[in-house]
């Protein structure tokens, strides 16, 4: 091949770094004075970038601001390539610095009939993982009427699981019956001194108050019209005393689990015996992911200590500005957001769910202000739709991974995503453990992700398809 046969300029006059195939010490060699620049040496020890030789250490929270703007990753490849092996081990080295971690896990092992992140989690904290089964009598709840979630977000959060039950939008009729109903479950849940659970607020949309209606100006039969339905399907999704058969039953339907430690330094969602296609496990992880924006993401030193209990140190006396500083009582000398890890595995169910998409968008948008990196697992950007919500996650993903692929999914990778021409052909080639990130507008064409061998058994999760003799731990 000649020089001319390169086409230096496309139609498009795109200029692009063609990629190295070999790995040899010579390509090697040559790959060292336009390598792209480490992402310094503080963070997570991932393996080595090939081409280079040099160690591969990410952490986005140390290389923020200097070209990574936010923390949110989307790793995506074949299956057996390698993407739940990477993540288990980058969230266990990222616990050792000090962060905490939640996954949404529905990758069942079923050898082992639990989620694949649950023995990673004894493993780390001792806890079991967070278990939701419809129907199970020992099934974990998460309260969609928990106090800890404020008011306008638990109306948010209520009316979200209606329309996802209905299949459509709420009218402004059926809204206001339903926030009438919302605060009348409250009052009454509190005679009574008990936590409201969804089952009230079924009960108040069949039995409006006089006074309610008068409000509204209606009467108390079009204030019953208006909400019956969103009753019914209230009884349809969390069952009620005479049906027991509902899609959410002891799920959503009684006070928040009082094992669900959010403060442990990881927490499991094992959500593998939840439905992945129907209505339950999106309903489940939308409330879930409102519980943990109200809970878990409350503002935290690293000291383990509230931002209220930190001195206020004025920086400029004549704007009054001022940032937190020490609490003595803790030891500790300056206020520092601990940072924080969600994970979600076969995360098509996500994306692939414009309701979902829009409802985590909080997530992604203000994951900064947070102090949180989501990462999401797919396979294949196939999995998902194209619509405006998952378009709007994609593009907050600001460290793309991607594992080897056939040509029909790179070439439709490459595309989304916007990676040079280049980087399709490259994908396919890429071996077991081995990736091709993104981070920022850096291309790293050649990730090895390294394993310890204390981390193999905790991260190998194709039991079920492996002759042991020949057992790979490189793998998803």
């Amino acid at each position: 091949m000649t020089v001319l046969d390169l086409a230096p300029l496309t139609p498009m006059h795109e200029t692009v770094r063609r990629p190295l195939y070999t790995e040899t010490t010579t390509s090697q060699a040559l790959y060292l004075p336009i390598a792209p620049p480490t992402l310094g040496t503080a963070g997570a020890v991932i393996g080595r970038e090939l081409y280079s030789g040099k160690a591969f250490i990410y952490c986005p929270f140390s290389a923020f601001g200097d070209g990574l703007p936010g923390g949110n990753c989307i790793v995506m490849g074949d299956t057996g390539r390698g993407k739940s092996a990477l993540t288990k081990t980058y969230c266990a080295r990222q616990i050792r610095l000090g962060r905490q971690v939640v996954i949404l896990d529905t990758k069942e092992q079923t050898e082992r009939e639990e989620g694949e992140w649950s023995a990673l989690g004894r493993a780390l904290t001792g806890n079991p993982p967070v278990k939701f089964a419809p129907g199970d009598a020992g099934s974990s709840c998460v309260n969609p009427m928990d106090p800890a979630i404020t008011g306008k977000r638990q109306i948010e959060l209520v009316r979200t699981i209606v329309e996802l039950g209905l299949g459509r939008a709420l009218d402004e009729f059926a809204g206001s019956a339903l926030r009438i109903a919302i605060r009348r479950a409250h009052q009454r849940a509190a005679d009574e001194d008990r936590q409201a659970v969804l089952a009230d607020v079924a009960s108040s949309l069949r039995a409006p108050h006089e006074a309610d209606a008068a409000a509204k100006q209606r009467s108390p039969h079009e204030l019953l019209a208006d909400g019956l339905e969103a009753s019914y399907v209230l009884d349809r999704l969390c069952g009620s005393d005479q049906d027991t058969t509902g899609d959410l039953i002891g799920m959503l339907d009684g006070p928040t689990s009082l094992s669900i430690d959010l403060d442990a330094d990881m927490v499991t969602f094992d959500l593998t015996r939840v439905p992945s296609g129907g209505v339950a496990m999106t309903i489940l992880v939308a409330v879930i992911a409102v519980f943990l924006e109200e809970v878990w993401l409350r503002a935290k030193c690293e000291c383990g200590s509230e931002p209220g209990q930190h001195e206020r140190v004025t920086v400029d006396a004549s704007s009054g500005a001022w940032e937190l500083g020490a609490n003595p009582e803790a030891g500790c000398r300056r206020y520092t957001q601990r940072k924080r890890i969600l994970v979600a595995e076969e995360a098509w169910h996500i994306l692939g769910t414009p309701q979902l998409a829009r409802l985590l968008e909080k997530f992604l948008k203000f994951a900064r202000g947070f102090g949180l990196a989501c990462i999401f697992i797919v396979h294949h950007l196939s999995d998902i739709d194209d619509s405006a919500e998952t378009k709007a996650a994609l593009t907050m993903a600001d460290t793309i991974v991607v594992y080897s692929m056939k040509k029909a999914e790179a070439e439709d990778t490459a595309k989304r995503l916007g990676l040079p021409a280049w980087t399709a052909e490259h994908i396919m080639r890429l071996r077991r453990g081995v990736a091709l990130w993104k981070v920022g507008d850096v291309i790293y064409p050649s990730v090895q992700h390294l394993l310890t061998e204390a981390e193999q058994h905790l991260c190998f999760s194709s039991g079920s398809m492996s002759d042991l003799s020949n057992e790979d731990p490189q793998n998803d």
